[in-house]
C-alpha cells in the first residue's frame, strides 16, 4: 500500500466512523421524539419505514452511480445531503415548532442518501487495500464502526436522558459536517477503472443488470444474501420496538436504550477480536450461517426473560455472532466481485439484505401493538433459525468454503461470459 493509498484509507476509515458516531446520536434523538409526540409504536414502525422505502428504491436505481461517478467526491455529496436532512429536525426543534412531518421528511432523504453511501464506500476499500489485505481492511472498518456504535449511543443515551434530544441531533450534524470536510481532503478520489462514458437509458439501465449478473453467477453469494435479508428482518422488527421495550417492559429511561445499543457494539468488537484470533476462516458457509441460527436462539429464550440484565447479554451476544456473517461477507464481496462493478454489486447486496427491512420495521410494529413485545421477539428469533438451517442443507453452498482462487478466476472482467453463466 503505497503512503497515498494508506491517506486514502485512513480517511475513508475515519469518514465511516465519524458517520456511524453521529447516526447513533441522531436516530436515537428523532425515535425518542417520535415516542414522545405520538406515543404510538406504529409510529414507531412508520419512522423506520420511511427511512427504508427510499434507501432501497435508491439502492436500485441508483446502483451505477457508484462505478460512473468519482466515488468520493459522490461520498461527500451524499454526506451533505444527510447534513442537511438532520438540519431540518434541529433547526425546527430549536425554534419551538417541531412537527412530526418534519422527522420523517429527515427519515426519508437521510436514508436515500445513505443507500449509496456505504455501498460507495465499499467499493473504494478494495482499490486501496489490495486483495491480499482485503479481509484486514473489511474489519479494520467494522471494528472502528463498531467502536463508533460502542461509545455513540452509550453517550446519545446520557445526553437525550439529561438534556433532551435536540443535543443529541447537534452532535450528529457536527460528525457529519467533519466527515464531510474529511472526504473533501482526500487525495485519491477512486473513480473506477472504467470511463464513465455519455449518459443514455439503456446504458443505464444494462449497468444495472450487470450487477445482478455477478448473482446469477454465483447463486451461493445469493443465497448468502437472502439469509442477510431475513437477519435484516428481524434486526429491523426489533430494533423499532426498543424504545417501547425500555420503556414498557423494563420501565427504564433514555439512557438504557443506550446501554443497549453499546452492549450490543461491545460483542461485535469482541466478534471482530475472535475473527482475529482465529486467522483464515475457510468453512464460511458454517459460521456464517452459524452465527445467525445461534443468534435466533439467543432472541428466542429473550422473549421469555424479561429482565434488563438479561436484555444485555441477550444484545451482546447478537452483536458478537455479527462479525461471523458480516466481515466474511464482505470479504467474499471483496474478492469475487470485479473491480469496475464493485460499486453497483455492493448496492445491490445492500438492497438485497435490507429488502425485508421495512416489512419487519412495520410487522414489528403491529405484533407489538397486537401481542406485546415479548411475543415479537419470539417470532423474530424463530426467523433466522429457520431459514439459516434450511440453507446450510444446500449443496451451492459449499463452493463458499475452502480456497476462492478459482472462484476469482471465473468472475474476472476478462472473462464476459461468466459474467452471464450459470455457477452451481
Amino acid at each position: 500500500m503505497s503512503r497515498m493509498q494508506k491517506r486514502s484509507y485512513y480517511g475513508l476509515l475515519s469518514t465511516i466512523s465519524l458517520s456511524a458516531f453521529g447516526d447513533a446520536f441522531g436516530l436515537l434523538a428523532m425515535e425518542w421524539l417520535v415516542y414522545e409526540l405520538t406515543g404510538s409504536k406504529l409510529a414507531m414502525g412508520a419512522l423506520a419505514l420511511s427511512s427504508m422505502i427510499p434507501e432501497l428504491l435508491l439502492r436500485l436505481l441508483g446502483s451505477p452511480l457508484s462505478d460512473r461517478l468519482p466515488r468520493v467526491r459522490f461520498m461527500a455529496c451524499l454526506a451533505a445531503l444527510r447534513l442537511l436532512a438532520i438540519l431540518l429536525p434541529l433547526g425546527m426543534g430549536l425554534a419551538g415548532r417541531l412537527e412530526l412531518w418534519q422527522l420523517f421528511a429527515a427519515a426519508s432523504l437521510s436514508g436515500a442518501c445513505s443507500a449509496l453511501f456505504m455501498p460507495t464506500a465499499m467499493a473504494v476499500i478494495p482499490g486501496v487495500a489490495g486483495t491480499r489485505k482485503l479481509m484486514r481492511a473489511f474489519a479494520i472498518i467494522d471494528g472502528c464502526r463498531g467502536a463508533a456504535a460502542l461509545l455513540g449511543p452509550a453517550l446519545a443515551g446520557v445526553l437525550t436522558a439529561s438534556s433532551g434530544t435536540l443535543p443529541a441531533l447537534g452532535v450528529n450534524a457536527i460528525c457529519y459536517a467533519a466527515a464531510i470536510a474529511t472526504l473533501l481532503c482526500l487525495p485519491w478520489n477512486g473513480r473506477p477503472a472504467a470511463p464513465a462514458g455519455s449518459f443514455s437509458l439503456p446504458l443505464y439501465l444494462r449497468e444495472i443488470a450487470e450487477g445482478f449478473a455477478f448473482y446469477r453467477q454465483f447463486p451461493a453469494m445469493l443465497t448468502i444474501m437472502s439469509m442477510a435479508a431475513v437477519s435484516n428482518l428481524s434486526s429491523a422488527a426489533i430494533g423499532t420496538m426498543m424504545v417501547p421495550y425500555v420503556r414498557e417492559v423494563l420501565h427504564r429511561d433514555a439512557a438504557a436504550v443506550g446501554s443497549l445499543t453499546t452492549a450490543s457494539a461491545l460483542g461485535y468488537l469482541s466478534g471482530l477480536g475472535l475473527i482475529t484470533l482465529l486467522g483464515e476462516i475457510t468453512r464460511r458457509r458454517i459460521v456464517m450461517l452459524g452465527s445467525l441460527v445461534l443468534s435466533g436462539l439467543v432472541t428466542v429464550l429473550w422473549s421469555f426473560i424479561p429482565s434488563y440484565a438479561f436484555a444485555l447479554f441477550a444484545v451482546f451476544a447478537a452483536g458478537l455472532l455479527g462479525p461471523f456473517f458480516s466481515s466474511l461477507s464482505s470479504s467474499l464481496h471483496g474478492q469475487l466481485v470485479p473491480g469496475p462493478l464493485q460499486g453497483r454489486v455492493n448496492s445491490l447486496r445492500f438492497l438485497i439484505g435490507g429488502s425485508l427491512q421495512p416489512l419487519g420495521a412495520l410487522a414489528g410494529g403491529a405484533v407489538a401493538e397486537l401481542y406485546g413485545v415479548p411475543v415479537l421477539l419470539l417470532a423474530a428469533g424463530m426467523l433466522p433459525v429457520l431459514f439459516s438451517g434450511a440453507a446450510l442443507r444446500l449443496p451451492r453452498m459449499k463452493l463458499l468454503d475452502g480456497d476462492l482462487s478459482a472462484l476469482e478466476k471465473r468472475s474476472s472482467p476478462k472473462q464476459p461470459a461468466a459474467m452471464t453463466g450459470s455457477f452451481e
